[in-house]
């Protein structure tokens, strides 16, 4: 299989890109671009939830448990590999505390009711293997909120998950916690899917402005990918950055964390 990843961010208006709390895990190595070649690709990408605190700190945790922890092909996997998140939180509240300590700038009374809550984000990972020894190219993903993969095949939009249309946006998504969620909110909403994928097709895994965006653009008659095909390549219009505060510009995109990888199958 070889395939080639491009990853795009951008920290919501306003914001610095150290405040910029999204995160993007890309296998197997985590940080991969370019070409890849392999039997298999793992891709994760989280939206941290602004309104808790370290939610960038957990999102990166969350794409890294994932990213690492095969299969991820289940919801009975989701729950395993979002556990073992879970068990790895407080080694890193320890370590922010200590990094806090250290530079002079102590956990203050009024932070740690939020550091007690603890932080939240979505999450989609999803899994690529190659079609050797007979068997069908597929792959696998599974996730929780509004972060969604797209496939696109002979320039039709081929398969949107977990999120098809888009008026199911909205600004209460389901979230993982990094101390922990209710059985029954996992069985509601972790989504799971397989499915399989030829050369020649691409693959868009975005956070929630940028995939409401892309439905809504599509519902409309258009072809989302274009631009998003052209990033980094010499038919691209704007860099990403501008692209998307041009979008933002237009009232076409909300203004959050917004965050692209894109994947070229060859």
């Amino acid at each position: 299989m070889l395939a080639i990843t491009s990853t795009f961010w951008v920290p919501k208006r306003g914001s610095s890109d150290q405040e910029y709390e999204d995160a993007v895990w890309v296998g197997p190595g985590g940080d991969g671009s370019g070409e890849l070649q392999g039997s298999s690709l793992t891709v994760a990408i989280a939206d941290g939830a602004s309104e808790s605190l370290l939610a960038g700190r957990w999102a990166k945790r969350l794409v890294r448990v994932f990213g690492t922890n095969k299969p991820i092909r289940t919801r009975s996997a989701f729950v395993a590999s979002y556990q073992a998140a879970v068990d790895g939180w407080d080694d890193e509240v320890a370590h922010y505390t200590k990094e806090r300590d250290e530079r002079g700038f102590p956990i203050q009374w009024y932070e740690e009711p939020g550091l007690a809550k603890g932080a939240h984000a979505t999450i989609l990972a999803a899994e690529f293997r190659d079609g050797r020894g007979g068997r069908a190219a597929t792959w696998s993903a599974s996730a929780l909120g509004d972060s969604c993969l797209f496939q696109v095949r002979d320039e039709l939009l081929y398969v949107s998950f977990p999120m098809c249309n888009a008026s199911s946006f909205n600004y209460q998504p389901p979230l993982l916690g990094s101390r922990g969620v209710d059985d029954a909110v996992l069985r509601r909403h972790v989504k799971a899917i397989t499915h399989d994928w030829e050369r020649g097709d691409s693959f868009y895994l975005v956070t929630d402005a940028l995939a409401a965006w892309f439905l809504r653009a599509n519902e409309s008659g258009g072809r989302p990918w274009e631009p998003l095909r052209d990033m980094d390549t010499l038919d691209a219009e704007l860099d990403f950055t501008d692209w998307v505060d041009e979008q933002r510009n237009l009232g076409q995109m909300n203004n959050d964390d917004t965050t692209l990888v894109r994947i070229d199958m060859c």
